[in-house]
C-alpha cells in the first residue's frame, strides 16, 4: 500500500512568498550558529529579519504570511519549509532537519547565496549579532515582550499584517505599504495563473 502524504491547507505558501529566498537565510543563520541552530531560535531570527527590513525600509523582504503562535511570531511559509511541508526541492539543497535541530547542508559561501542582496545580508548579519548569544528560549521569550505586534496565544494562531509591524515601529505608512504588498502578490497570482 501506496501511503501519500498531502500538506495541510495551511501550508499552502501565500503567493509571492519568496522560498528560495527564506531557504538561503535559513541556511545562514545555520553556517553562523557553526552549522546547526535550534529550530525554535532559527524561526525567531527569520521572523526578527523580515521585521527589521519592514520596518527600515517598508517592504518585505520574503512575502511571506506572519502568525502569533504560542510560541511567538512566525513567518509561516518559512516555517513550512524548514518543517519539509513544502518546496522540499528547494529547502533540501540548503537545510536539513535532526529533530529540533535545523543544519545547514554545508558551509556556504556569500556566492552561493545568490538571492539575497547585500541589504538582505546585511539585515540577517544585525539580527545574529544582537541574538546569537541567546538561547532558543531566551528569543522567543525576547519576541513576546517586544514584538508589539505579537498577539499572546495560548492556542492556534493569528495573523500578523505587515501594517501591524508598522503601526508598532510608528510608521505613518502603514495602511499604503500592507495595500502595496497585496497589490503586489495580487500581480504575482494573474502572473502565475
Amino acid at each position: 500500500m501506496i501511503v501519500t502524504l498531502t500538506a495541510p491547507p495551511y501550508a499552502e505558501p501565500v503567493i509571492g512568498f519568496r522560498s528560495l529566498k527564506a531557504a538561503q537565510i535559513c541556511a545562514l543563520f545555520a553556517v553562523q550558529a557553526g552549522g546547526s541552530i535550534e529550530k525554535l531560535k532559527l524561526i525567531k531570527l527569520v521572523y526578527l529579519s523580515e521585521r527589521e527590513h519592514v520596518i527600515d525600509f517598508e517592504d518585505s523582504m520574503l512575502l511571506d504570511e506572519l502568525y502569533s503562535l504560542p510560541h511567538g511570531p512566525i513567518c509561516s511559509g518559512t516555517l513550512n519549509g524548514i518543517d519539509g511541508v513544502i518546496h522540499k526541492e528547494i529547502w533540501d539543497h540548503y537545510i536539513a532537519r535532526n529533530g529540533n535541530v535545523v543544519v545547514s547542508m554545508k558551509a556556504f559561501v556569500r556566492s552561493e547565496l545568490d538571492e539575497l542582496s547585500d541589504v538582505d545580508v546585511d539585515i540577517v548579519n544585525n539580527v545574529w549579532a544582537k541574538f546569537a548569544d541567546m538561547t532558543a528560549s531566551q528569543v522567543r521569550n525576547w519576541t513576546h515582550k517586544y514584538c508589539p505586534e505579537y498577539t499572546e496565544l495560548d492556542t492556534g494562531r493569528l495573523p500578523i499584517f505587515y501594517k501591524d509591524i508598522l503601526d508598532a515601529a510608528g510608521s505613518s505608512n502603514a495602511e499604503v505599504i500592507e495595500n502595496d504588498i497585496t497589490s503586489l502578490r495580487k500581480a504575482e497570482r494573474a502572473f502565475t495563473q
